[in-house]
């Protein structure tokens, strides 16, 4: 089961990545293609070669909308569940959600374009265009993801050591080194008394040697 930390940074990257992908489709009207059936925003002429007719203007937002969402779920899930890409700071988090925006260019729209839109590759505007458009809609995703940091340093603290963590994931992380077969021990440097715990140990120093 996902641990509320968790569920937090996917809720609000999935947020990010429905407002990421509203942004990016405004910046889209900027640089319409033509089809036969007038200029329309890339993923509307996508929809109008796909046969959608009619209904091509709620089909093309619907399918934007929704990569939008799966992209942000994806997002969320990577930097909740993957160590080395956890959230720390809001700039991180920026940078993350850059480098997802682009990974998406790279990976999903070009080659979708270059397959149902070949000609619009030999436009330079437009290559560049949709590119800066993918980075917007990266900064929104990081953007927003970067609310689900916990405000006012780590606030959950372990209770056998005291160290303090940003994620219930981390201190969960972190509370596997103390079930060692073997108790650890700390030592009080100015009596040799020993203590289960560093918090023990801090609390004696405290009280019984006082600077």
């Amino acid at each position: 089961m996902a641990s509320s930390s968790t569920s937090r940074v996917v809720i609000y990257a999935l947020l990010g990545g429905f407002f990421g992908a509203l942004v990016m489709g405004l910046i889209a009207y900027m640089m319409l293609v033509p089809t036969p059936m007038g200029s329309a925003p890339f993923f509307v002429a996508a929809a109008m070669i796909m046969g959608m007719g009619s209904t091509s203007w709620i089909a093309g937002w619907m399918l934007h909308l929704v990569t939008g969402l799966v992209v942000g779920a994806i997002f969320g899930v990577a930097v909740a569940k993957v160590s080395g890409l956890r959230l720390k700071t809001a700039g991180r988090a920026l940078t993350l959600g850059t480098i997802a925006g682009i990974a998406v260019w790279v990976v999903f729209f070009i080659p979708m374009m270059a397959m149902l839109m070949p000609a619009l590759m030999g436009m330079g505007m437009m290559v560049a265009g949709s590119f800066v458009a993918h980075v917007v809609f990266g900064l929104v995703l990081g953007g927003v993801t970067s609310l689900a940091i916990p405000k006012g340093g780590p606030s959950y603290k372990c209770p056998t050591c005291g160290a303090t963590f940003g994620t219930q994931d981390e201190l969960m992380q972190h509370g596997k080194k103390h079930m060692s077969s073997t108790p650890q021990e700390f030592k009080c440097p100015a009596c040799g008394a020993t203590f289960a715990s560093q918090k023990e140990l801090m609390d004696h120093k405290t009280k019984a040697h006082p600077m």
